[in-house]
């Protein structure tokens, strides 16, 4: 009898675990469908449907700064934004290779470079939106080290990861299941959101973080990372435009090492054969009614600037 209550148990435990196993794979799937605009360009990525001809890679100064449509009008390509806020040169980096597993190469490349690109984030940010894909190894060697990195039990056991994330999980689950309507689609377009909004306060709180101004370090293996993208792209024939994209002006003072990453691009347009267009001195950077920080255009500013941007590379092609 002990034994038969025994075996029952087990049994109970397999098939506990055997569903939750699935839950857990069934979120994950419906969340490859969801179009909300943690997801949207991911599952872009991974079911082939970008192809472009032309990628935007780069940081939030890329995301939101630059526009696909314009883009697509002024040089008659199909172009799409990967721009991924947040994330430093390693992570560009290795979504640029995730989208090559999946997707043909571009022809072109809008690379934005920032002066804090080049170090290493300490944490994992915005990590919910790596939640479906973490069996990706590209994806799990470049968080690796980062704190809040995915652990082992997370990686192997589907719903585990979801323990904080209830209502992403609901969302993959309804998803899966075909009510997808109940919830919003993003309102990016290929990736890129302007955003509307006004100038608000975080020029003032930088300035009163680092009153003498900020040095920011430049990671060795970033840097490599860099020099391995670009010789890629080279190899390949991939044309890269490196952009340094428009900041308000009484920022720029404030960046004590800007001229390394100037230098940085300089030399990597006369071994690598790309293009360096340096937007810091730009008009729109001394008119404050077109940013909503120090560090981003609004969405007036981003269209003007995305729309001078291909006109430029217009000329260069």
């Amino acid at each position: 009898m002990i034994l038969r209550f025994f075996n029952k148990i087990i049994a109970l435990f397999l098939v506990l675990s055997l569903s939750l196993y699935t839950l857990g794979l069934m979120v994950d799937k419906g969340l490859r469908k969801s179009r909300n605009a943690y997801f949207a360009s991911w599952n872009d990525l991974y079911s082939s449907k970008i192809n472009a001809d032309l990628l935007i890679m780069g940081s939030s100064r890329a995301e939101f700064h630059i526009s696909p449509k314009i883009l697509d009008s002024t040089l008659s390509l199909n172009a799409y934004n990967l721009g991924l806020s947040a994330w430093h040169f390693d992570m560009q980096y290795a979504r640029f290779r995730m989208y090559l597993q999946h997707n043909r190469k571009p022809k072109y490349i809008i690379q934005n470079v920032d002066i804090y690109g080049f170090s290493k984030r300490s944490d994992v940010a915005d990590y919910p939106q790596f939640l479906p894909y973490i069996q990706d190894t590209i994806l799990q060697n470049t968080i690796r080290g980062h704190k809040g990195e995915f652990d082992f039990y997370q990686r192997n056991i589907p719903l585990l990861k979801y323990k904080n994330q209830q209502k992403i999980a609901f969302e993959g689950l309804f998803n899966f299941l075909g009510f997808s309507n109940f919830y919003d689609t993003t309102s990016k377009y290929k990736g890129y959101r302007g955003n509307d909004y006004a100038w608000n306060k975080d020029f003032e709180s930088f300035k009163k973080r680092f009153p003498n101004g900020a040095k920011y370090r430049f990671d060795k293996e970033v840097k490599r990372q860099f020099d391995e993208y670009l010789a890629f792209c080279q190899r390949e024939n991939i044309k890269v435009f490196l952009v340094y994209a428009p900041e308000y002006y009484e920022v720029q003072p404030y960046y004590k090492n800007k001229s390394d990453l100037i230098n940085l691009c300089h030399k990597a347009v006369e071994k690598h054969g790309c293009y360096f267009l340096d937007y810091s001195k730009n008009l729109l950077c001394y008119n404050r009614k077109y940013f909503y920080n120090s560090q981003h255009l609004n969405k007036i500013g981003a269209e003007l600037f995305s729309l001078d941007l291909g006109n430029k590379i217009n000329v260069l092609l």
